[in-house]
């Protein structure tokens, strides 16, 4: 049998690669630096409404994260205090029962009948003190609130039962302006739920009218039958829905739009990473102001 040149070549190469790649075997232990934990918050204020507040501390990346860890996470006995600059409500912790047992955290800061009431155009600072540290944030109120032109519901193609929900919406022209999307079911979900990329900007659409369409949020790592078998994404024909659709400013946008961009990268070899932009001075997470208009549907057809 005979060799020609470009055959030993090709061997030859084909031999190295293979000891390349076996001599490149090899178990690296990596000892990640301790980092201090941090207060995490998820706050926010809307119009017509009071403040809303939940504080938990933040877990080491490779924590097991549970309902046990979840609860144990909680800061309690902190003092939260939200102001208007004209007046300031102390929010007490409450437990609301209807959120035990659930992949909800029961425990928040709240004043049942506050002073300090969300409007159109208002400026609202927040503070919490914990533990020795001061966390301080601002956020303000979109003026004025967007609505949507119409809201429906449709089947997704191939299915009688199963779809989305659409909108139209006129952006105004002339002015930048920040949205996120909600939507909670009626006698279904205890709160509304946002879903991935519910949060966008007028950046590309500025002055236009277009419909889009949103599938149904819900929380991460739910074991509820409807998020773990066809039904999870969809809406079901019948369901009673409110949608929430949120003016919001530029530094609620930024912390919500940079969240999802992380959430989706997770994991993902090929995800470009993405830090969470916080507006929290001396901590983590998201005091929010909405401006929100409500729309509620069944399955109508288009309008």
């Amino acid at each position: 049998m005979k060799f020609s040149a470009t055959s030993s070549i090709r061997a030859w190469f084909a031999s190295f690669a293979a000891l390349l790649f076996v001599s490149c075997e090899k178990n690296i232990s990596i000892d990640l630096p301790s980092v201090p934990s941090q207060v995490v918050v998820e706050g926010h204020i809307e119009t017509g409404q009071g403040a809303w507040v939940v504080l938990t501390r933040s877990s080491p990346y490779f924590a097991v994260i549970d309902t046990t860890a979840l609860l144990n996470s909680i800061v309690k006995n902190a003092l939260v205090t939200v102001s208007d600059g004209i007046h300031t409500d102390t929010l007490p912790m409450i437990f609301d029962p209807a959120f035990a047992n659930t992949t909800y955290i029961p425990w928040y800061y709240k004043k049942i009948n506050p002073t300090v009431i969300g409007q159109v155009g208002g400026h609202y600072s927040l503070k919490v003190v914990t533990g020795g540290q001061t966390l301080t944030a601002v956020t303000s109120m979109p003026s004025p609130a967007i609505k949507l032109d119409s809201v429906w519901f449709k089947l997704h193609t191939g299915s009688d039962t199963l779809g989305l929900i659409w909108a139209h919406l006129s952006d105004p022209a002339n002015e930048q302006n920040f949205y996120r999307w909600y939507a909670k079911r009626l006698k279904k979900d205890k709160r509304y739920l946002a879903p991935v990329g519910a949060t966008f900007n007028d950046k590309f659409i500025n002055g236009t009218k277009f419909s889009f369409a949103y599938n149904r949020g819900s929380l991460p790592g739910s074991t509820a039958p409807d998020d773990n078998g066809p039904e999870s994404g969809y809406f079901l024909k019948g369901d009673s829905v409110v949608v929430k659709f949120c003016s919001i400013d530029y530094y609620t946008y930024q912390f919500y739009a940079s969240y999802e961009l992380a959430s989706e990268s997770n994991g993902n070899p090929f995800g470009s990473p993405a830090n969470v932009q916080s507006n929290i001075q001396g901590g983590l997470g998201i005091w929010a102001g909405f401006s929100p208009t409500f729309d509620t549907l069944t399955d109508k057809p288009h309008p």
